[in-house]
């Protein structure tokens, strides 16, 4: 019989490591979204992710005998609209960028939740905060410059890096709602909205445009259900137990893992250049999140 109760127990003990083993997982999701061939649809993808894990939450939940629908449900669901549209806006950048730049533009958010956890729940806004958004933007400007882009023999399209960037955006508002939640909110009821709503909102236009995956896309498809649902748990106990702006530095480890899978498995290059602009968005994420301390 599996005990839910201890295995939380542990999760909990883990502290920081949480966050580790949800950037590795993550990692692991983007690169399943990666090798799946474009003829599927993202928001089939991301339909399936939501229906294993939905599935799963469930499970978790009955075992528990906890209420399903929670306390605060307008800000529940509200989290579930928000992690649906990033995750559609961030697999959308999986499949038509390099995947080690496509984890960079993603992983600004943690400069955007410093300005977001600083507004809506309280947390106070570090001083450095311009200072960061300078140096962060630098970094990108250094990774997405023409010249750079044509050393490594990659073209992106504008529309590519809006979307990029829209789902950074709404990662970032996504997670605050997470560390807001996670005062009053069982973590398997706030992981549970988000494949819930995006199961509810995708379902009719999958249905209407559906496009029946072979066997190796299926194999895939459930890695990107199994691994995104193993990643949020571990990033939603990581939240619960740690400031928001704190939690997203340690996050930013995805870029690493996704630069690897990216050199590994696409033979995808990663020169000095994109180097030097990764660590310039890694320096801001860093000085964007220290001493972040709650409003008295």
């Amino acid at each position: 019989m599996i005990n839910i109760a201890e295995i939380e127990k542990k999760l909990n003990s883990l502290n920081k490591f949480n966050l580790v083993f949800a950037s590795f997982f993550f990692s692991l999701m983007t690169l399943c979204v990666k090798n799946i061939d474009k003829r599927i649809p993202i928001y089939e993808l991301v339909f399936f992710r939501s229906l294993l894990s939905l599935m799963i939450t469930l499970f978790i939940i009955k075992m528990k005998n906890i209420n399903p629908w929670g306390n605060n449900r307008p800000l529940l669901f509200l989290r579930g609209f928000l992690g649906t549209f990033a995750l559609v806006c961030i697999f959308y950048a999986i499949r038509n960028m390099p995947l080690s730049i496509s984890t960079v533009i993603q992983y600004t958010y943690p400069i955007f939740i410093s300005i977001f956890a600083g507004i809506f729940i309280n947390e106070k806004i570090n001083p450095n905060i311009f200072f960061a958004l300078i140096i962060g933007w630098i970094g990108i400007l250094v990774i997405l410059n023409p010249t750079q882009l044509s050393n490594i023999n990659v073209e992106i399209e504008n529309v590519s890096l809006s979307i990029a960037f829209l789902g950074s955006i709404c990662t970032a508002f996504a997670y605050v709602t997470v560390k807001k939640l996670a005062f009053t909110e069982d973590v398997y009821v706030i992981i549970e909205y988000f494949p819930l709503v995006s199961f509810i909102t995708l379902l009719p236009i999958v249905l209407i445009n559906w496009v029946t995956p072979n066997w190796n896309e299926l194999i895939w498809i459930i890695g990107i259900g199994l691994f995104t649902q193993l990643g949020q748990t571990f990033l939603t106990v990581g939240l619960k137990n740690l400031p928001a702006s704190e939690a997203s530095t340690i996050n930013y480890l995805q870029v690493l893992f996704g630069s690897i899978w990216g050199f590994l498995f696409f033979s995808e290059m990663i020169n000095i250049n994109f180097l030097i602009g990764a660590l310039l968005v890694l320096l801001g994420t860093i000085i964007s999140t220290t001493k972040i301390t709650k409003r008295t």
